[in-house]
């Protein structure tokens, strides 16, 4: 069954490449952070460099990037040739579980990203289709950062306001 908003989201766990080293990646790491799950159509052809860029941006703002690789493709060839693997977790999903627990295709990759925002608690949030791309992935942290400065009780825009809904 396909997750929906409200729903318990950090379930996910399997083989991921963290660090540009093979391992299994456990949720529980990611307990009390907000964090952004993005199905990656075309991992490979991201550099590594952005998607380590983006994932300090994250950071930054006190959430996590994860990436998930569409495909079945073994993530440690992902970036042969390429000389560099991201520092990023990029969790695997090789039988396309996780891509049917959320709901995206696997056997007709999108040409566009597909994000979902969990909370602090491991409740799913927000679902967002997008590029890759500093511009989509900026405002997408803008939310995240307005969300979290309304719960904290901070002034805020009426704009910014509408966002609390988002990260209790």
């Amino acid at each position: 069954m396909m997750k929906r908003n409200g729903a318990q989201a950090l379930t996910f766990s399997g083989p991921a490449l963290v660090k540009g080293e093979l391992t299994y990646l456990d949720p529980a790491c990611y307990a009390d952070r907000v964090v952004a799950l993005c199905f990656l159509p075309y991992i490979g052809l991201v550099s590594t460099d952005m998607i380590d860029r983006q994932a300090e941006r994250f950071r930054e703002i006190e959430a996590a990037l994860v990436m998930v690789a569409s495909g079945a493709r073994p993530l440690h060839r992902v970036w042969i040739g390429h000389g560099a693997k991201p520092l990023t977790p990029v969790l695997a999903d090789p039988c396309g579980r996780l891509h049917r627990t959320f709901g995206v295709a696997v056997a007709d990759p999108a040409r566009r990203c597909h994000t979902f925002v969990i909370d602090r608690t491991g409740v799913l949030r927000l679902r967002v289709s997008h590029d890759f791309k500093e511009h989509d992935l900026t405002v997408l942290q803008e939310l995240i950062r307005a969300s979290q400065r309304t719960v904290a009780g901070e002034c805020v825009s009426d704009a910014e306001a509408g966002a609390s809904c988002l990260l209790v």
